[in-house]
């Protein structure tokens, strides 16, 4: 006796939501109506006899009834999803929500985007560039890829890149100020810039490393405080004060002798940046093929 083909499309439904938190969502993903996926659900309950969400006006979750049932069904559907979809990329379709932060997005993320979309003509990227980490679970997003360490509850993360923090200065300000000579000297005759901690609300500490290990660590006072990459770079130009930028910010700048590295000698500390994606470990394959994608490009710049 066959399956009845309704409880598998209604699986299907209700993993979408499962996975998204939103019925508009899933919607989007399935192409239906956001009726229509409310209906889905509401059938499906009533044939298995189970209550899978718990709805009210700001949020749909899970029961337990619900997360045991996602166990269970997520992997065969994702097995049938392996053997019904072409594996090529060009017959991979999806419409993918992607977190980044103001250092990664512009600089590493934006530019190789572009070979992903003509790789995968039938996947559509929707980037969202902010200094906040994400709740991936609640917001509906697919994947977040950013520097730092942000609370990975309830998410699968891996080791994209590790980048040196590099201390810096205008031209400008090394002229009418000089550098210091060491990270303590920072604390009494510098002024400096310094990013906001957006777990913690307060200025980033600013961690020195030599390369034989020794380290310092300094919370200097300071005029101006950030929350996004961008700013940074602006407030370095402008001459106010020393920063801190990742390498790869700071490298054509201080090529083009518009910034000075400030104590090279104990720039040798460095700056992770990860990926992160739901950690039930049955993604969509248009999920799975970002990425793989991100990971083999961004990976390659390590160090």
């Amino acid at each position: 006796m066959l399956f009845d083909g309704r409880i598998i499309a209604g699986i299907t439904v209700f993993v979408a939501v499962a996975r998204t938190g939103s019925y508009v969502r899933a919607g989007e993903q399935l192409g239906l109506s956001r009726s229509g996926i409310g209906k889905a659900i509401g059938r499906l309950e009533d044939r298995i006899g189970m209550r899978l969400f718990d709805r009210n006006a700001r949020a749909i979750k899970l029961t337990d009834q619900g997360r045991a049932f996602l166990e269970e069904t997520a992997p065969m559907l994702e097995a049938l999803g392996r053997i019904a979809t072409p594996s090529t990329p060009e017959n991979i379709k999806g419409r993918l929500r992607v977190s980044t932060d103001g250092a990664l997005g512009p600089y590493l993320l934006i530019p190789i985007l572009p070979d992903f979309l003509v790789e995968h003509p039938q996947v559509s990227v929707d980037l969202f560039v902010r200094d906040r980490a994400d709740n991936l679970l609640l917001e509906g997003v697919d994947t977040a890829i950013r520097f730092g360490e942000p609370r990975a509850q309830d998410l699968d993360k891996k080791l994209l890149l590790r980048t040196r923090v590099v201390t810096c200065a205008s031209t400008s300000y090394v002229e009418r100020f000089g550098t210091p000579e060491d990270p303590s000297s920072i604390l009494k005759n510098h002024r400096c810039v310094r990013m906001i901690d957006e777990k913690t609300g307060k200025p980033h500490v600013w961690n020195f490393v030599k390369a034989s290990g020794e380290q310092q660590a300094v919370a200097p006072s300071c005029g101006l405080t950030l929350n996004d990459a961008p700013s940074l770079v602006a407030a370095a130009l402008s001459g106010y004060g020393i920063v801190r930028l990742l390498d790869f910010v700071a490298e054509d700048l201080v090529a083009q002798g518009k910034l000075v590295e400030v104590l090279p000698e104990w720039n040798n500390f460095y700056w992770p940046a990860f990926i992160y994606t739901a950690v039930d470990g049955h993604q969509s394959v248009a999920i799975e093929a970002f990425k793989q994608f991100v990971l083999s490009r961004l990976s390659k710049l390590d160090g």
